[in-house]
């Protein structure tokens, strides 16, 4: 099971400052429940999955700038983006998410 501290703490290693606190819980808890679906799905999911389909919804939300992210966290951006297209996370899933997220 993966945890805020947890991901917290890896984000930092994709950042030049602590970015925390301007990705919304919402996100926080989406990419969590993510993770229980895909290891539901006995895909074994890490926090280096998990953080940086993270970082990717972050990004298009506007909550984070590439300026923001160090060189492994750009890399991590572009790794997000391939990994949620080959593993057919459907966008529309993560937008559903939010939406119930929202609604609570």
């Amino acid at each position: 099971m993966i945890r805020y501290g947890e991901l917290i703490q890896a984000l930092r290693g994709y950042t030049h400052r602590d970015i925390s606190n301007e990705i919304s819980d919402e996100n926080y808890r989406i990419v969590i429940k993510l993770a229980i679906r895909k290891n539901r799905l006995d895909q074994q999911w890490d926090l280096q999955h998990i953080t940086a389909v993270l970082l990717y919804i972050a990004f298009n939300d506007g909550q984070l700038h590439p300026s923001q992210l160090n060189s492994d966290g750009l890399k991590a951006l572009d790794w997000a983006e391939r990994l949620i297209e080959e593993e057919d996370i459907p966008f529309d899933w993560l937008k559903a998410e939010r939406k119930q997220q929202a609604s609570i």
